[in-house]
């Protein structure tokens, strides 16, 4: 479903922001 790919989504950009602030 649309709603589970932007839960998805929106983890791994949070993901990727972690990431680059270290």
């Amino acid at each position: 479903p649309k709603a589970e790919a932007d839960e998805l989504k929106a983890k791994l950009e949070a993901a990727g922001a972690t990431v680059e602030l270290k």
